[in-house]
């Protein structure tokens, strides 16, 4: 047969078909068989299969529509409603496909998602064109703020007050004629919650029971020219020098006229009992009576002090007697908390605060001032807590101390609230003079005394060693 077709026929097939042509279309159309037997394989496997709309598309279509009510729709502030454009409908999903792939609308369709796979979000538009400007245009009207509503009252509220503080004054070194009225106070107590009643002052104190204090002399120096000489010590040493000072006399001479406390109640076997106290009429103080301060002092000086005078220091019962009492009750004038309190320019200062006071109330020197200061005090805890200071007191004017029984202090601590009072060891039961000390011991009185029961032995023997 390949000889009955011409020769030019022949050379000119050979001309156009090359020897490989025939395996390579095979192979072509193996390929494109292959290919197409997969799809179909493919395609028919999934047949039955439920696709749901990816999660782009939730997002954009409950998305968009919101953005596009809220920035097309909202008014805009000092706009017309007229500029206010329609809603956005919320683009398909298709339209988020590249160009030239569109699904149609037709999310679900397996064959779709075959050949052109998962839709992908268009890139925003490039700056500087159309769609990019109205884009930012869009955005930025978003931001505006929204018309207020008509019933909305923008009147600025009225600006509270601030509180009025009148009449406030600062202790000074100088002494001022006039002193601040105290902060209002709760309602003034009828009594205090105490066991004893005190009886009226009457009558006064044997000059003899101050016979251990010694008279000033007459060269002593005043308390300016005494503190002065401490302004840069505190503690231990500054009372070194206050305790020389006052075993020479150098202390104001109203301090020795004693003043009468007497309390009434019923002993333990139920009998009546009266017992009068001697104490001084205000704290102790360096100098003369013009020129004096009240001085606080450490245990060890306190107590040196009250041994050489014959006398001892009160406890927190004695010390609320006395404040019961007192011709003159002063309100409490603390100061600033630091480390200053314990300073001497800092109980000077309060002293000329304390001496205002007193002078507005128009009582002389040697009356019986109490409220002024903290007591150090006697009490059954110094046998269980050595070297500590015991301070009570400080009452407000409803009778309730602001300082309750306290012992977190050193022996030697002493700050410018404290003060030392003393009571003569000499006491008056029913009239007749008895030891204090006994009647502090023996249970039958010691109640009237004293809040913790019989005060004797190791109490009174630690404040003993804190003289020595």
């Amino acid at each position: 047969m390949k000889n009955d077709l011409p020769l030019s026929l022949t050379q000119g097939a050979k001309r156009v078909l090359p020897k490989n042509a025939a395996p390579k279309g095979a192979a072509i159309i193996c390929t494109y068989l292959l290919g197409m037997t997969a799809i179909g394989a493919g395609a028919f496997a999934m047949r039955h299969q439920v696709f749901t709309p990816p999660a782009i598309a939730a997002v954009v279509t409950t998305t968009l529509p919101r953005l596009a009510a809220e920035t097309d729709q909202a008014p805009r502030l000092g706009a017309d409603k007229s500029d206010t454009k329609p809603a956005t409908t919320a683009p398909r999903l298709s339209s988020l496909a590249p160009s030239g792939t569109r699904l149609r609308n037709n999310l679900a369709s397996p064959l779709s998602r075959v050949f052109l796979g998962q839709p992908a979000a268009v890139p925003p538009a490039r700056p500087g064109t159309r769609a990019a400007k109205e884009a930012e245009a869009a955005r930025i009207a978003s931001l505006r703020p929204r018309l207020r509503p008509a019933g909305l009252n923008t009147t600025p509220a009225p600006a509270e007050a601030e509180p009025v503080i009148e009449n406030i004054q600062l202790a000074s070194l100088a002494v001022p004629d006039t002193v601040a009225e105290a902060a209002p106070q709760r309602p003034e107590a009828t009594a205090l919650p105490a066991t004893p009643r005190i009886a009226p002052a009457s009558g006064s104190c044997p000059s003899r029971l101050s016979r251990a204090m010694p008279r000033r002399p007459g060269s002593a120096p005043g308390a300016q020219a005494v503190l002065a000489s401490v302004q840069g010590l505190d503690g231990v040493k500054r009372d070194a020098v206050v305790l020389r000072e006052i075993l020479r006399g150098n202390m104001p001479g109203f301090l020795q006229n004693l003043a009468p406390v007497t309390v009434r109640g019923l002993a333990s076997d139920g009998s009546a009992a009266e017992i009068t106290l001697c104490v001084t009429p205000d704290y102790l103080a360096v100098g003369s009576d013009r020129d004096y301060v009240r001085v606080p002092l450490g245990l060890r000086a306190a107590t040196r002090i009250s041994d050489e005078f014959n006398m001892i220091l009160p406890t927190p019962r004695m010390v609320d007697m006395i404040y019961r009492a007192a011709a003159l009750r002063l309100a409490p004038q603390p100061m600033p908390p630091g480390p200053q309190m314990t300073s001497t320019a800092y109980f000077v200062r309060h002293n000329a605060t304390v001496e205002a006071q007193r002078r507005r109330a128009g009582a002389a020197p040697g009356t019986l001032i109490s409220g002024q200061k903290k007591d150090v005090v006697l009490t059954t805890r110094l046998a269980s807590n050595r070297g500590r200071v015991a301070i009570y007191g400080w009452h407000r004017t409803n009778g309730q101390p602001i300082q309750p029984l306290s012992t977190v202090h050193g022996a030697g601590y002493a700050d410018y609230s404290h003060g030392v009072r003393l009571v003569s060891r000499t006491a008056f039961l029913n009239g007749k003079p008895v030891d204090l000390r006994s009647l502090m011991a023996d249970p039958r009185y010691a109640g009237l005394l004293s809040k913790e029961g019989p005060v004797g032995g190791p109490a009174l023997r630690m404040a003993a060693l804190a003289a020595n």
